[in-house]
């Protein structure tokens, strides 16, 4: 039996929908658990299964349970003081193991287990979202509130460095999940059944992408430990395959540097945008697409959406990867702040819908609304003249656009915040 168990969130708008899903799970045997070596690339998987037991990294189990949770997210609205609708989450609840109790029960006592040190998989290890709920904003807010649940949890923050939340995507086929859900209704009893065999759309597909988040906060507790399990893996394939000579040895290990992470740093002189949750900068002005897409040159979105289309460009697109966003070598998937690992964006290969109704391909894109834009370094003026030190107002953090500048006596530091900047001390020269 597994020694280690994972907790999974299956988090969905309704019910039966949810339930569903979890039938599925339970249905599948080989859904229920995750072996290590699945957590490897394929071409390492083969090598460590000869000598599984002897060659895993110590406290990496060789089997993990999954437990998952059937939850539902309920969502209300609310005009402010300015007429705008407020939409908010109103309660996240627990339907039991197969989703089939009709009153929901608090998540909180899943959080409640930190007296067993040795859990590696304490609270909740990560949230599998769908059935109904695919906008960014939704899963915003269920991700702040399960974070908050964990926060409450300091063996969960300890060991997993964050929860796990992701989203299921449309196939490339479909714009949006509701289109593909539709196109699963319209599917014959033959086909759905079909196609929930074969995990390719509707609830199938559904359970396969539980499985797979399920998979990743896994890899992610051991990422550490795992990886350097590859890198070993890897020498011991090259060490086999070359001539059992001193020499040859030698050059192959002078031949293999250690690899350090990528960093990018873009321009200071130029405008750069950083993380609005933690404020660490993502990348440029020079890193966006050049040229721009032309703005609002197609609509494939059904009629009745039309309206939706803002009209303006709500993304920034990113012209390459960057070093961080580690390859994004998939078709298409998320990329994550490299520092607190808060989604920031996606991308597709095969390309994707601006807000302003233009396709975009290849498409790499961060929501204008994750990132705070940082103005040049050259944007404040500082000037020294007879014991006074002038500052530009723009250098200085809640003065008014209407002062022109503000003049500092008298002072050994100024901390100034320039739109998202770190803070910088100016240190009083001598004649002051």
């Amino acid at each position: 039996p597994p020694s280690a168990t994972c907790r999974v969130a299956i988090v969905g708008a309704q019910r039966q929908r949810v339930a569903k899903v979890a039938a599925i799970l339970h249905a599948n045997e080989s859904l229920g658990y995750v072996e290590a070596t699945s957590l490897l690339s394929s071409s390492q998987s083969t090598t460590a299964e000869k000598a599984l037991a002897d060659t895993l990294p110590k406290g990496v189990p060789t089997t993990v349970g999954i437990e998952y949770l059937p939850c539902v997210a309920t969502f209300d609205s609310y005009e402010d003081e300015h007429g705008a609708t407020v939409r908010y989450l109103a309660k996240l609840e627990y339907h039991g193991p197969n989703g089939t109790l009709v009153k929901g029960k608090s998540l909180a006592p899943f959080f409640d287990d930190n007296e067993n040190e040795e859990n590696p998989f304490p609270g909740i290890a990560a949230v599998a979202i769908g059935c109904g709920i695919d906008t960014e904003e939704d899963v915003d807010k269920i991700q702040n509130f399960m974070e908050t649940l964990s926060s409450s949890c300091a063996a969960q923050l300890s060991k997993q460095r964050g929860m796990l939340v992701e989203c299921i995507q449309p196939n490339t086929e479909y714009s949006t999940m509701k289109e593909e859900n539709e196109a699963f209704r319209d599917l014959s009893p033959a086909e759905k059944k079909e196609a929930v065999a074969n995990g390719t759309i509707g609830p199938g597909k559904m359970g396969n992408f539980v499985h797979t988040v399920a998979k990743g906060a896994i890899r992610k507790r051991w990422n550490k430990e795992l990886t350097e399990y590859e890198k070993s893996l890897s020498v011991e394939e090259q060490q086999t395959s070359l001539p059992s000579d001193g020499t040859t040895e030698i050059q192959s290990e002078q031949q293999s540097p250690a690899i350090e992470p990528a960093t990018h740093t873009p321009n200071p002189e130029k405008t750069r945008y950083a993380c609005r949750r933690c404020r660490t900068i993502l990348f440029g002005v020079e890193d966006l697409e050049d040229p721009p897409h032309a703005q609002s040159q197609h609509d494939f979105r059904k009629r009745g959406k039309r309206q939706n289309l803002t009209g303006s460009c709500q993304n920034h697109f990113i012209a390459q990867p960057l070093p961080w966003m580690n390859g994004c070598d998939d078709v298409e998937g998320k990329f994550h702040c490299p520092k607190c690992d808060t989604k920031v964006g996606h991308y597709s290969w095969t390309g994707a819908q601006c807000s302003c109704g233009t396709w975009v391909t290849p498409a790499i894109m961060v929501p204008m609304s994750k990132v705070d834009e940082m103005k040049p370094i050259s944007h404040n003026v500082i000037g020294v003249a007879t014991g006074t030190l002038v500052v530009d107002h723009r250098g200085l953090m809640g003065t008014s656009a209407a002062q022109p500048s503000t003049v500092v006596k008298g002072i050994s530091s100024l901390e100034m915040m320039n739109q998202g900047m770190s803070s910088v001390s100016i240190v009083k020269p001598d004649f002051f």
